[in-house]
């Protein structure tokens, strides 16, 4: 598989690189679970190392990293998703996503793929209830082979940081 930055790198104009990344997905476990986020919110996946740990950090909070000079929050993906967290175990990554103004870090168990999802791969979630379940933190899921990969909402996930100035 790629790094982001080489298929970015491969991709001529911004236009196509928009077209060609429409319905792009990067696909990752979390527990026995799969999970998506649409490419454009990745910057980078990075192998886990240990975060400093601040005292009051918000739910799910791990820690931080300092990534080139920014500093990062680590959230424990799992924990966030209401299982039992793995607090950078071996052989775990991060994420790196964006949130509108600001970066935070996923930690999650393996990146799987880049998965390119046509129209009739994206699925609605079965129902309101289904959705509201899930605290909204679920787009919709995708059909890839013969698997479901439920697809996530960052603004559901993380609201408050979606509003965040700098």
């Amino acid at each position: 598989m790629q790094s982001l930055h080489q298929q970015h790198d491969e991709v001529g104009s911004a236009s196509l690189a928009e077209a060609a990344t429409a319905n792009q997905f990067v696909t990752f476990t979390c527990g026995d679970r799969a999970f998506g986020i649409d490419i454009m919110s990745v910057r980078e996946i990075r192998s886990w190392s240990p975060t400093t740990e601040l005292p009051s950090q918000p739910f799910g909070a791990i820690g931080v990293l300092d990534i080139r000079g920014s500093i990062v929050q680590v959230y424990d993906l799992q924990r966030m998703l209401g299982s039992h967290g793995g607090n950078g175990e071996t052989g775990q990554v991060v994420l790196v996503v964006s949130l509108r103004h600001l970066d935070v870090g996923l930690l999650v168990n393996t990146v799987s793929d880049i998965i390119f999802a046509q129209g009739d791969d994206l699925r609605p979630l079965p129902g309101v209830k289904s959705r509201q379940a899930s605290g909204g933190q679920v787009a919709f899921l995708i059909k890839s082979e013969d698997r479901l990969i439920a697809v996530l909402d960052l603004a559901a996930l993380f609201p408050s940081e979606m509003d965040f100035e700098h």
